[in-house]
């Protein structure tokens, strides 16, 4: 499995690129810069199969209808995602300056399911973890050891949840119980920033550590 990270939008969401050696490829939270995108996945001979959205805020997913029509590739968010991705109060494209975004992804998942794009190495679980937003998960690929948190997670911090739907006793407790709970070897794709490990967080992210 090849993980190539895009940086799109003025807020420098991590936008992950996830292929295997089928040639078939997901993409984790197109937020921004669509078409630099889709131009990226054509150059590349790429197979588009999905669009994972960790949570609905429109920094993450301001290209995936792009996306999605281009490819035909099918997005994926969790079942509480259908208000942010609908809503514009709720993934924030309803401020001054911001096209509104609104859209249905075409399938919803819940906590627990595996999405399987294929028989190879795309296959991921799905762990919910509100907090952030009602509607935020991980994808977590077991075999490579990976998990793609959006926003629930940064290297050295944690998401906010001062925003539509946020609680930050569910998102401590959900990282505790979710996340932490996966080997300390796990690379954690973050939405914003460095990537991390789930050991490293353990011991200094400061929401957390001693």
């Amino acid at each position: 499995m090849k993980v190539e990270i895009i940086v799109a939008g003025s807020y420098e969401v991590n936008c992950y690129l996830i292929s295997d050696s089928t040639k078939d490829a997901v993409i984790v939270d197109p937020g921004a810069e669509g078409p630099s995108i889709i131009a990226h996945i054509k150059e590349k001979g790429l197979n588009l199969k999905a669009i994972l959205i960790t949570h609905g805020h429109f920094d993450h997913i301001g290209a995936a209808e792009e996306l999605r029509d281009a490819f035909g590739a099918e997005i994926i968010a969790h079942e509480k995602g259908k208000q942010y991705l609908e809503d514009i109060s709720y993934n924030l494209s309803f401020r001054v300056g911001r096209e509104h975004i609104s859209f249905s992804a075409d399938r919803y998942v819940s906590d627990g399911e595996i999405i399987k794009i294929n028989d190879k190495e795309l296959q991921f679980k799905v762990i919910y973890v509100p907090g952030h937003s009602a509607d935020g998960v991980a994808y977590y690929q077991e075999k490579e050891k990976a998990v793609f948190v959006g926003d629930i997670l940064f290297a050295g911090a944690i998401g906010r949840s001062d925003l539509p739907g946020g609680n930050s006793r569910q998102l401590l407790e959900g990282i505790k119980q979710k996340l932490f709970t996966l080997s300390n070897q796990v690379k954690v794709y973050t939405g914003h920033g460095d990537i991390t490990t789930i050991g490293h967080e353990k011991q200094t992210n400061p929401y957390f550590a001693g």
